[in-house]
């Protein structure tokens, strides 16, 4: 029996508003520099005088996870392709500009910026964050500079993460960005990884055909993982580590597939003014597909407590399909056998694009504290960055992910840039205004279909903490 919508029936639509977030030549991040971008974008004469640039930027340490990336800065040249790229980058940026990149290395940097503004005593240009500390702890402060009125920042340039730009301002607000000048802010880009030897072994159609057709939706999914999971040892149960598993993926994935069918939790008026979206009509007949395919219990593998539970299912070739982000790719570097990678699947073959989920807790970005006084310094030094990491640091990027085996094809590679141009950045994630994002994979974990009178609870509180923010944002003008 479909959801009933009950009092959530107050809430507006999404409408079709991604119709067009599929098509590369729009919303690409990485298109060559080519003598006719130069035109509109001419690349402007600065000398800062041999100024320091200051960048404080996250730095967790936890070996092997993928989050730490050296996109900002690096020492020298070590014979890497990725490494080499942010060196030739920063170096001619540097040579052109006159300025020197002085980068701090901190575990908490939204709390050490946020410390510093109140103190009046912040010595850092840029700040680099997880994406959504950077948003719901220091844009809902006034804590960040909006980029809108730096006048350095060409923020339309096709080295930025247009799509970002799109979902996240909030009263038209341009508080962090992304795009070609990092990989960070990919590291949390969802990705569907796909074992190459089930398919052989199993007789599948290719999955890349599949997707090139517009025949990867939820249908097809849950028709794979049915066809793939096997009781190997016998015994009449599932088990996590015995079984053979059509597909294995976290709690938080009912929510990706809800972002890949075209729904999100939260949404922008045309005023920039967030509004809910999280239980409109859509969402729920959506969720009615996505619940089948979480609480399939004899073909959904159960959450392993750890990471190596997670990937060694799929390592050792008892897993055919997983969700996962970029950054856990790297776990899989070791494994013999060959996967491929692919978009999150549509609702239905009808959906024009395929969509993609984004982990804001993951990606991180870069923001300007308000305590910046040189602003139109920090703004040309990002702009140029940007536009120069996009014929060093990106393809670079895509050479790396190959030579390491994160990504064992070159159509792995065009999934990729086509999944990139597709990221959807939920308002309802990135805030996650009053726990409403941690609420979707609780609800999922219950394996209860009362979705409506689950998040009745908690609509009040969520929406006054909307209001909260946006009044927060109100007063810094």
């Amino acid at each position: 029996m479909l959801l009933t919508v009950g009092i959530f029936a107050v809430f507006v639509s999404c409408g079709e508003k991604d119709g067009d977030r599929g098509d590369p030549a729009k919303n690409t991040e990485t298109a060559e520099v080519t003598a006719a971008v130069e035109d509109i974008y001419p690349y402007p004469e600065h000398d800062f005088g041999g100024a320091a640039l200051k960048i404080l930027a996250r730095r967790d340490g936890k070996e092997g996870e993928g989050q730490d990336y050296d996109d900002l800065y690096v020492e020298s040249e070590i014979g890497e392709s990725l490494n080499d790229a942010v060196y030739r980058r920063n170096a001619a940026v540097e040579h052109r500009y006159n300025f020197a990149i002085d980068i701090t290395y901190n575990a908490d940097p939204s709390a050490l910026t946020a410390k510093n503004i109140k103190a009046d005593d912040n010595p850092y240009h840029i700040v680099q964050e997880k994406l959504m500390y950077l948003q719901s702890n220091l844009a809902t402060n006034n804590y960040l500079l909006d980029m809108r009125k730096i006048g350095a920042i060409t923020l339309e340039a096709p080295w930025y993460n247009q799509n970002a730009i799109k979902d996240l301002s909030i009263l038209k607000k341009v508080t962090a960005i992304g795009g070609d000048m990092t990989i960070s802010d990919k590291s949390g880009v969802m990705v569907t990884i796909f074992n190459k030897k089930f398919v052989v072994d199993n007789g599948l159609e290719d999955m890349y055909k599949i997707v090139g057709e517009g025949k990867w939706t939820l249908d097809k999914l849950r028709e794979l993982m049915q066809a793939t999971s096997r009781d190997l040892n016998g015994d009449g149960k599932m088990t996590l580590k015995d079984d053979q598993w059509g597909l294995k993926v976290e709690p938080y994935a009912g929510w990706f597939f809800s972002v890949s069918s075209g729904s999100r939790l939260a949404d922008l008026d045309e005023n920039g003014i967030p509004y809910l979206t999280l239980a409109t009509p859509k969402y729920l007949s959506d969720l009615e597909k996505i619940m089948d395919i979480m609480f399939d219990k004899d073909n959904r593998a159960p959450y392993g407590p750890t990471v190596e539970d997670y990937v060694d299912t799929f390592t050792e070739n008892r897993n055919f399909i997983q969700v996962n982000s970029i950054s856990t790719l790297l776990l899989m570097r070791a494994m013999d056998d060959d996967y491929g990678l692919i978009p999150l699947p549509k609702y239905d073959e009808t959906q024009k694009d395929y969509l993609t989920a984004m982990s804001p807790w993951a990606s991180r970005f870069v923001a300007i504290p308000t305590t910046c006084r040189e602003a139109e310094m920090v703004g040309a030094i990002i702009d140029a960055m940007s536009r120069e990491s996009v014929n060093t640091v990106m393809p670079a990027y895509y050479d790396n992910l190959l030579h390491n085996k994160i990504a064992r094809d070159e159509e792995s590679i065009e999934m990729l840039k086509m999944i990139f141009s597709t990221v959807v950045y939920d308002l309802g994630s990135v805030y996650d205004w009053n726990g409403m994002w941690g609420l979707q994979a609780r609800f999922i974990e219950r394996e209860k279909r009362d979705y409506v009178s689950y998040y009745e609870k908690s609509i009040d509180k969520i929406q006054q903490a909307i209001e909260k923010t946006v009044e927060q944002m109100q007063n810094s003008d």
